[in-house]
C-alpha cells in the first residue's frame, strides 16, 4: 500500500476522532487517549488498550458514522476492561461477546450499527460468553470453566478481574494464566504493522485484542496497573461529557456501577474531588499520541479549583470516628488539589459554624458545634447569601433527612454517606452520593 493511501485513510479516521470529540465528547476522549497505527494484519481495527489498530484499506472502504461505531465500541471496551479480563476463555466467543455487549451503550448513545449487529442489554461480558457457549454446541465445552483451564506451557499469569463494570455484577474469578502471546510488532518502514494474531471481527464494530499479548504487560501487577488506568480514564471523560451536558443515560449507569463497586469511598472522594477542577480540550497545544501518525488534535488541559465547601453534619448521631477519618482524607485531599480557600460550615438544624482556610492551614481536627437535629437547608443558604460559588460542594451525614433545597445548587454536590444506604424519602434528589459502608 502507497504511503499516500496510508495518509488518506489516517486523515479519515482522525476526522472521525474530531467528530466524537465534538458530538460524542465521552467516546471521543477516551479515543484521543490512543495513538492510531496501519496494522495490515487486521480486517477492520483494534485495540489493545495502548494503541489502536486500524486496516487503511477498511478505513477507505466504510462509510463514516460506521467508522465512529467502531472506534467508540473498542474504547468501551477497553474502557470494560475486556482486554484484562478474557483469560483462557476462547478468544473468538469472547470477540463475540465483547459486542454484544457494547452494542446495547452505543445503540443507547445514538451511534449507527451495522445491518444485522446484535445487542444483548444488562450482561456482563462474562455472562454473554457463557451464554454463547451453552447456545452453540460448535463452541467450546460449556461445562468447562475457562478460568481454571491449564495455560500453554510458556503462558504467564494473568491479573484478577474486578467486578465486571458493564454489569455492576462481580467477576471472582481467581489469578489465572493468560493466553499464549499470538502477537508481533514487526512492521515496515512505513510505519504499518503485521500482527500475527488472527483478525477476528463477526459484527464490524471493531475487536479488542489481550492486553497481555502485549511485551512487558504478562505479570498480573502489570495488568492490574492497566485496569486503574482505564479506570481512570472512563471517569474522567464521563466527567468532561457530564460537562457538557452530553452523558449517555446507560454510559452514565455503567459508570456509577462500576465505580461503586470497586473504589472504597476515599478513592472516589479524591476522584471526585480531582474532577472538580475544570477540564477541557486545548488545540494550542497538540496531543502528542497523534503526532508520530501526522495527525493534529487536541490535548486535554486542567486547571486548579478555587474554593470547596465542605459540610459537616454535627447532628447527635455523627460517631467521632468517621469525623477524624473523614477529616483525615480532607487534609489529604486538599495538599494535592490545592484550593485557594476552603470553606468549613458545621450544620445541624442551623448554622453553627462558618470557617474559611487556605489548604495549608486546615487544623488537624475538629471541635464540633451543634448536635441537635438534621436539616440540610442551612448550610446550601449560607453559601447562596453570601455569594460563594465553590468549585464543588462536599457534605459529610448519614443521610437521615429529607429537608433538602428547593432548587439544585448550580454547584456540584458530594453526599459522604456515614450511615446505611438511605430510605426513598431521603435519597438524595441531585448530586453524587458516596457511602462509606463503614463496619
Amino acid at each position: 500500500m502507497t504511503s499516500r493511501a496510508l495518509n488518506d485513510a489516517a486523515t479519515r479516521l482522525s476526522r472521525c476522532v474530531t467528530a466524537l470529540l465534538q458530538d460524542q465528547p465521552f467516546f471521543g476522549n477516551l479515543t484521543l487517549r490512543l495513538p492510531l497505527r496501519p496494522d495490515l494484519s487486521r480486517q477492520t481495527i483494534a485495540s489493545d488498550g495502548k494503541e489502536i489498530r486500524f486496516s487503511p484499506e477498511w478505513v477507505t472502504d466504510t462509510e463514516a458514522d460506521l467508522l465512529k461505531t467502531a472506534l467508540a465500541r473498542i474504547v468501551t471496551a477497553c474502557a470494560l476492561k475486556h482486554h484484562t479480563r478474557r483469560r483462557n476463555r476462547d478468544p473468538q466467543v469472547w470477540q463475540l461477546a465483547s459486542q454484544l455487549v457494547t452494542h446495547p451503550l452505543l445503540q443507547d448513545a445514538g451511534f449507527t450499527l451495522p445491518e444485522g449487529a446484535e445487542c444483548w442489554p444488562d450482561c456482563s461480558v462474562e455472562e454473554a460468553y457463557n451464554r454463547l457457549i451453552e447456545n452453540d454446541p460448535g463452541n467450546p465445552d460449556p461445562t468447562a470453566d475457562p478460568d481454571n483451564a491449564q495455560p500453554p506451557a510458556d503462558a504467564t499469569g494473568n491479573s484478577p478481574s474486578p467486578p465486571g463494570p458493564d454489569s455492576g455484577s462481580d467477576d471472582d474469578d481467581p489469578t489465572d494464566p493468560g493466553p499464549e502471546d499470538t502477537s508481533s510488532d514487526a512492521g515496515d518502514g512505513d510505519g504499518t504493522s503485521h500482527s500475527s494474531g488472527t483478525s477476528f471481527d463477526p459484527s464490524g464494530t471493531g475487536e479488542v485484542l489481550d492486553a497481555d499479548e502485549r511485551a512487558g504487560a504478562t505479570r498480573p501487577a502489570d495488568l492490574a496497573i492497566e485496569e486503574q488506568t482505564w479506570d481512570e480514564a472512563m471517569h474522567q471523560a464521563a466527567q468532561l461529557a457530564r460537562v457538557q451536558g452530553n452523558l449517555p443515560g446507560a454510559i452514565q449507569e455503567t459508570v456509577d456501577n462500576a465505580h461503586r463497586s470497586v473504589l472504597d469511598w476515599r478513592s472516589l472522594l479524591r476522584r471526585y474531588l480531582t474532577d472538580a477542577a475544570s477540564a477541557d480540550y486545548s488545540w494550542s497545544a497538540p496531543n502528542r499520541r497523534y503526532i508520530d501518525s501526522g495527525l493534529y488534535l487536541p490535548s486535554i488541559r486542567s486547571e486548579g479549583i478555587n474554593e470547596i465547601a465542605i459540610v459537616i453534619d454535627t447532628s447527635a448521631s455523627l460517631p467521632s470516628r468517621v469525623l477524624d477519618e473523614f477529616w483525615a482524607e480532607i487534609r489529604e485531599i486538599a495538599t494535592d488539589v490545592r484550593p485557594e480557600t476552603l470553606i468549613l460550615l458545621q450544620v445541624d438544624s442551623v448554622l453553627q459554624d462558618a470557617c474559611e482556610y487556605a489548604a495549608s492551614d486546615l487544623p488537624d481536627s475538629i471541635t464540633l458545634k451543634g448536635r441537635g437535629g438534621t436539616d440540610f437547608r442551612p448550610g446550601f443558604e449560607w453559601l447562596e447569601q453570601q455569594g460563594r460559588h465553590p468549585g464543588c460542594c462536599i457534605y459529610l451525614t448519614d443521610m437521615e433527612c429529607d429537608s433538602y433545597p428547593d432548587a439544585e445548587p448550580l454547584f456540584p454536590v458530594i453526599w459522604v454517606n456515614y450511615g446505611p444506604t438511605p430510605d426513598e424519602y431521603c435519597t438524595e434528589p441531585w448530586g453524587e452520593r458516596i457511602d462509606m459502608h463503614l463496619a
